[in-house]
């Protein structure tokens, strides 16, 4: 197996043999055969398009999300049917990706317009159609011939209907027999990089395109490990799904469970009416990872890359690409964990000194933005010794680096304490309603703390 499957199944698996103190995925169970009840995708003659090397915005690379105050997981940020006008002519129409009524959020490689391409968890596209039926149009990596990535589709205020591509297919029907009025669509990377990239191609209606409303104004940056790429959330712990592959076999770490739709961050953003940006990698850290095996590369490492995932490579992303309002970071549960193999305990001074450097290099990029250090739900004091105290020191760390920055004048960094849980999704990750749980709180704490 790859290196960067290999740290995230090592980071999954392990995850359940150490409750407290180890990153993995989580979730509500779900049954495969119904969750990707879409209509059959139909295969299109589309050829792959070359790889993209260098990073170039779009005329406007800012993107949107949902609007209204929510925890579930629908799209609620649209205001459909604006007009009540339907399209005079309903025959199948194709949008190229760069369409100027096609919206995007994410980490995403625009140096090829035509294919944005991008792999980050979260990433999402946005539009509006007048018409009966829609279809979307992608490539899949199908990372290393055995693994694929998972899809949510959001039409209106539905609930999201979940998409598993095949290979050699680049048009999937996402809407059919749909009144003929004006609607919304959002396509949504549910899974992480380590399953490979995205390149979108565009939609196809029968009817015509739409303009979206408008981006939201508030806008928030997300960084963490796999309980920020809502890893597993969507099946039960110890449950047979957790330990499926792309397929639905067994032998994998419950690919198919994985919805960073369904995360804190995406809930959150939707309770605030914010934009969001997700980056996150399972098993990460902020001084060291989960394991050592592999990719050792601890998140500021690779913070500044538009595929995090990649060991070289990459190109650089570019940090205004998205300018937030806020940032969350969800760094510690893997630092503070007893990981995959000896190591010494993490200390507060260690982790806060690394902390505050990292908060200065985001500082750099972003001067008016609050900066939220968030305290891991997964860890806990007493495990796997008596004498252990993890979920201590991490919230001791988080207080050190918000009292020196407001010592040091920044009186935009707050310690934020996640009530702590015991994860009910694979590997003792929160699952999708603890996760919405997590939202509730944190939205709160935002939006009381920023004044929105």
């Amino acid at each position: 197996m790859p290196a960067p499957l290999r740290r995230l199944a090592l980071a999954l698996t392990l995850a359940g043999c150490t409750p407290d103190a180890a990153d993995a995925d989580a979730s509500t169970s779900a049954d495969p055969t119904t969750t990707d009840a879409l209509p059959t995708p139909t295969a299109t003659s589309t050829s792959p398009p070359a790889t993209s090397t260098t990073t170039t915005a779009p005329p406007d690379p800012s993107a949107t999300t949902d609007t209204t105050d929510t925890t579930d997981t629908t799209d609620p940020g649209d205001t459909t049917n604006t007009t009540g006008e339907g399209a005079t002519d309903l025959s199948p129409k194709t949008y190229g990706a760069d369409s100027p009524e096609i919206q995007y959020t994410g980490r995403i490689d625009f140096s090829d317009p035509a294919t944005p391409t991008y792999s980050a968890p979260g990433v999402y596209v946005r539009t509006h159609f007048r018409g009966v039926g829609a279809a979307v149009l992608f490539e899949d990596q199908f990372v290393y011939d055995t693994n694929r990535n998972f899809y949510e589709v959001i039409v209106d205020d539905a609930a999201p209907v979940k998409l598993a591509p095949e290979k050699g297919v680049f048009k999937y029907t996402v809407a059919a027999d749909l009144e003929n009025t004006e609607h919304s669509l959002t396509f949504v990377k549910r899974t992480e990089s380590a399953l490979g990239w995205t390149r979108f191609k565009g939609f196809e209606f029968a009817g015509e395109i739409a303009e979206p409303p408008p981006r939201p104004s508030r806008r928030i940056i997300f960084i963490g490990d796999s309980i920020t790429c809502g890893s597993g959330d969507e099946a039960a712990n110890n449950s047979a799904e957790c330990v499926q592959d792309s397929y639905y076999n067994p032998g994998g770490w419950g690919q198919p469970f994985h919805n960073n739709w369904a995360s804190y961050g995406a809930v959150t953003a939707r309770t605030l009416g914010a934009e969001y940006h997700v980056t996150a990698v399972s098993g990460i850290g902020l001084v060291r990872n989960y394991s050592f095996l592999y990719d050792a590369r601890p998140l500021p490492a690779v913070y500044d890359l538009l595929y995090l995932e990649l060991q070289q490579g990459s190109p650089a992303w570019d940090p205004q690409q998205f300018v937030p309002d806020v940032v969350v970071i969800a760094l510690g549960t893997n630092d503070f964990s007893p990981g995959d193999s000896p190591r010494p305990a993490m200390t507060v001074p260690e982790f806060a000194a690394a902390y505050m450097t990292f908060v200065a290099k985001l500082r750099g990029y972003w001067p008016e933005a609050h900066i939220f250090a968030v305290s891991s739900p997964m860890l806990g004091d007493g495990y796997p010794t008596p004498n252990d105290h993890y979920l201590t020191d991490q919230r001791a760390a988080i207080a050190s680096v918000e009292t020196q920055s407001q010592a040091n004048g920044d009186l935009k960094i707050h310690k934020f304490e996640t009530t702590k849980l015991y994860g009910e999704g694979c590997g003792t990750h929160p699952s999708a309603a603890q996760h919405a749980a997590m939202a509730a709180e944190l939205s709160t704490f935002i939006q009381t703390t920023v004044g929105w």
